[in-house]
């Protein structure tokens, strides 16, 4: 193979630094979640997750110029992955669920993943009165506005309905709860047991 047919390959696979960017901001951001459900949030630092991320300390500061950067972006990360999934992605005009559905849906969707707690971990951080609260609140106060008006939607109700909206934040107390429960219980079983048995209360209410 020649010299000019070589070149032109080599040319269009190299990536634009657009895109080495997008990569160490992906990296890190999934460093950080992950680092939040090992050690939890007092011990994260820039130094630890560039380790885990595997990516040099100047060019994790570089797109995270302060821990709090980093910290915000992977909680918008997460954030975006739920609003942008299922169920959430549905059309509650043309798709409607059971109240079993809604819960597989709400357990898979958030709660069933360990990162659910790396999302705990920064939503007790919000409650600080500070540059970090502030900014965590803010994304949780849009996420949960929408999340909510969607899951009403989702079982037909109406989202001026109060009672309609307080079935769903008693759907989302309970999972948040075995989530919880579910990160120091070793036998997957029980969840399963758990989530069955809430199906089987909210049918009837």
């Amino acid at each position: 193979m020649s010299a000019e047919t070589i070149l032109p390959i080599a040319a269009h696979t190299r990536r634009t630094q657009a895109e080495r960017s997008q990569e160490t901001r992906s990296k890190v951001c999934e460093a950080t979640l992950q680092a939040l459900v090992d050690v939890g949030y007092a011990q994260i630092s820039t130094p630890l997750i560039a380790q885990r991320a595997q990516v040099s300390r100047g060019a994790l500061t570089h797109q995270f110029p302060t821990r709090n950067d980093m910290l915000v972006a992977a909680f918008e990360k997460l954030v975006d992955e739920w609003r942008d999934g299922y169920p959430f992605s549905l059309d509650p005009d043309k798709k409607q669920l059971s109240v079993d559905e809604l819960v597989d849906a709400l357990w898979s969707a958030i709660f069933a993943n360990r990162r659910y707690i790396a999302a705990m971990e920064l939503m007790l951080a919000a409650r600080q009165n500070n540059e970090l609260g502030h900014a965590l609140r803010d994304i949780l106060v849009t996420w949960i506005r929408k999340r909510d008006r969607i899951t009403v939607r989702l079982v037909g109700g109406n989202i001026d309905d109060t009672e309609a909206d307080l079935k769903v934040q008693l759907h989302l107390s309970v999972l948040r709860g075995i989530a919880m429960h579910q990160s120091f219980d070793s036998d997957p079983q029980t969840v399963k047991k758990l989530i069955e048995l809430w199906k089987q209360i909210a049918r009837k209410a």
